[in-house]
């Protein structure tokens, strides 16, 4: 029987597990905004082609699914879903997996986000404020100030996580966030700026795959947004992330893991009933507190790093769980996965998150990465000769990951490969999933 074509949109990490994974048994098929080195070898060992243009196209990437005969097109990746990728393919009658823009809207736009919860789930949801103009804004500030309540303050569109401003780390006095706020407003008019209190506790993410009804909630995650060790320096679009051996994360209780399945059904459920297709990933951001769960954001797509996280301990095929979402009828059953932990760890420029002014090459042994069972996503690179490669001037460079019997292993095994095998002027975070940092987790609740 003739392999399945399948399509992948986008260059990233989460876009090369995707390829690595697809590989297996499909002839694969990507557009991309660069010659992702994963993604091209994928490509060529099945026998497929890629197109270097824009990802987020729709035009673009439906005459290249059209060029091809593509069976499947999987989407999951924020701006092609924003700019209506999905809803293209489908209008040109191919099966394409992911969710439709007005599906995504829970992810490009916070405001409608945070009212949706507000409206299904208002015992999980934070207070928030939504501020127009600069006077609302200022309004909204003094409201929490007066409330004694720190303030995170959030553009209401993408950012690729690096907008959202937390205070104290991000913005150090109540005047920062109002000059934050005010300034986004001055910036983008149109858009409205979400402030909302605080959480004091543990993020996480718990990612469900959906079939537009039925969702089954893949293992709950931890991702480093910070820039620097000890969780200092600017936010990113995301260092590391580890998943352990179980659904939920060492610092997470039953009861909390019940309360995130409620809110992700409850989600799904608004947006069918509202009309709209989304087929896909369910990505739910999560605080942790003394007082309970409570919600952070939605993202309508595997989560960079996390997604690399999940696919590398995905224990069943990943075409037939896409073709199965398309289908429907998900169940438990579709979704397996290996009772392991998974670490990803991303190497960066050193001006990350900022964008580089020049260009640095960089080494890395991918043999020898790879006999030590750690495998290698790239993102922002070219290859330029044999275990050669040139940085792009923004985003994440790299990512390894590894699986083990307990996520310090993991980490460890990848920290041992970076350090013998990868030369250039390259950062990442050594602390991601280490026994130091485990120790902090858990004692936050203690």
């Amino acid at each position: 029987m003739a392999k399945k074509k399948f399509l992948i949109v986008g260059s990233g990490g989460r876009e090369s597990a995707f390829a690595s994974r697809l590989a297996e048994d499909t002839k694969l098929y990507a557009v991309i905004g660069h010659e992702n080195p994963t993604i091209a070898e994928c490509v060529s060992n099945t026998g497929g082609a890629y197109a270097v243009g824009d990802p987020n196209d729709p035009v673009f990437v439906l005459e290249f699914a059209a060029k091809y005969g593509i069976d499947y097109a999987f989407v999951s990746a924020d701006e092609p879903l924003a700019n209506g990728v999905v809803d293209s393919l489908l209008d040109g009658g191919f099966k394409a997996i992911g969710g439709t823009r007005e599906a995504a809207r829970i992810e490009w736009d916070k405001v409608y986000s945070i009212e949706m919860m507000k409206k299904t789930c208002p015992e999980f949801t934070p207070l928030y404020m939504v501020a127009s103009n600069a006077k609302e804004a200022a309004y909204a500030i003094s409201w929490f100030q007066a409330s004694g309540k720190g303030v995170v303050v959030k553009p209401q569109g993408l950012t690729g996580g690096k907008g959202v401003k937390v205070m104290p780390e991000h913005l150090q006095t109540y005047g920062d966030c109002t000059y934050y706020a005010q300034s986004l407003l001055e910036k983008n008019p149109k858009e409205k700026v979400l402030i909302v209190e605080r959480l004091e506790g543990i993020e996480f993410t718990i990612m469900g795959i959906t079939d537009g009804r039925n969702i089954v909630l893949c293992p709950a995650s931890y991702d480093y947004p910070f820039r620097y060790e000890d969780d200092r320096g600017p936010g990113t679009g995301g260092m590391g992330c580890f998943t352990d051996r179980k659904e939920k994360l060492p610092f997470m209780t039953d009861s909390d893991l019940d309360d995130c399945k409620g809110i992700m059904q409850r989600t799904i459920d608004e947006v069918s009933a509202n009309g709209m297709l989304f087929k896909g990933v369910l990505n739910g951001g999560f605080f942790k507190t003394k007082e309970g769960i409570r919600f952070m954001e939605f993202n309508a797509r595997f989560g960079d790093p996390e997604g690399l996280n999940i696919l590398s301990i995905l224990d069943s095929s990943f075409s037939e769980l896409l073709i199965k979402i398309w289908d429907g009828g998900l169940s438990k059953e579709d979704v397996l996965f290996a009772r392991k932990a998974s670490v990803i760890k991303y190497l960066v420029a050193k001006e990350y998150p900022e964008s580089s002014k020049d260009t640095v090459s960089f080494a890395m042994d991918e043999d020898s990465i790879r006999g030590l069972d750690v495998g290698i996503f790239f993102a922002a690179c070219v290859r330029t000769g044999r275990n050669r490669y040139r940085t792009l001037k923004s985003s994440r460079v790299v990512a390894l990951g590894a699986t083990a019997e307990c996520i310090t292993e993991a980490s460890d095994m990848i920290n041992d490969a970076i350090e013998r095998h990868v030369t250039g002027p390259l950062e990442y975070r050594n602390d991601i999933g280490s026994d130091k940092n485990l120790e902090k987790l858990q004692k936050t609740f203690q």
